[in-house]
């Protein structure tokens, strides 16, 4: 989501049931040492991500009937990169999934997000602005808002530890969200968010799975006519 991290290698394996994020594993995102605090993100909330992913690629799969590839990103790339969040991606593509919209899981020290989401330095970025706002993508995008409760967001840079500002928010003008990713965003997505720390008691329970699963399945119609899989 950061914009950086461009290097990313797929970490995915079924790891068990999904209990529910750790609660103790928001606080990382503030250790000092970049290092650390990578090691920290990297072994105390990956496992939980990825049982979630597991889940949720499940659903996913099912559902569109094709392949769907987990991506968990290394935290090291470039040298320089602060981590200031950390994600688990849904993607139809096995590589280079910031190329394309993805379903995305993220974690970061006062929020959780689950969304369809695009890097908007990519290539394909305009075209999927531009079936949005003249094609039938549209329609699509605002009946899985209505159906899920979701909301479109627009994200600029922010130093660290704040990583990421968030420049824009309204359940329904999808024109706005691509009015301020053009003006100063780098992310823009449609999703449900979960202030912390009062959705706390959901993120790290078991229940969250059940949350995050209905907002994939409102998303997935968008994702694939944004991907070419459905007309």
């Amino acid at each position: 989501m950061d914009g950086q991290a461009h290097i990313i290698r797929p970490l995915f394996g079924r790891a068990g049931r999904f209990t529910g994020l750790p609660a103790d594993g928001f606080g990382l995102f503030t250790i000092p040492d970049r290092g650390e605090r990578r090691q920290a993100i990297r072994e105390r909330i990956h496992p939980a991500l990825s049982e979630l992913a597991a889940d949720l690629h499940d659903v996913l799969t099912d559902a569109a009937a094709g392949s769907f590839h987990v991506h968990l990103p290394r935290l090291d790339w470039p040298r320089d990169y602060e981590p200031f969040c950390t994600w688990v991606v849904l993607s139809t593509l096995d590589h280079g999934y910031q190329a394309g919209p993805q379903i995305n899981v993220g974690v970061h020290a006062d929020h959780v997000a689950v969304r369809l989401g695009w890097d908007t330095s990519a290539d394909a970025f305009g075209r999927f602005e531009f079936l949005a706002r003249h094609g039938a993508l549209g329609p699509m995008l605002r009946r899985a808002a209505e159906e899920a409760g979701l909301a479109y967001r627009a994200y600029a840079t922010a130093p660290w530890p704040v990583g990421s500002r968030r420049i824009f928010e309204s359940p329904d003008d999808y024109h706005g969200s691509f009015d301020a990713v053009r003006r100063a965003g780098v992310w823009w997505e449609l999703g449900r968010r979960w202030d912390l720390p009062q959705a706390l008691p959901l993120v790290a329970s078991p229940s969250f799975l059940d949350e995050a699963r209905r907002v994939v399945e409102a998303l997935l119609p968008p994702l694939l006519r944004a991907t070419g899989r459905r007309r």
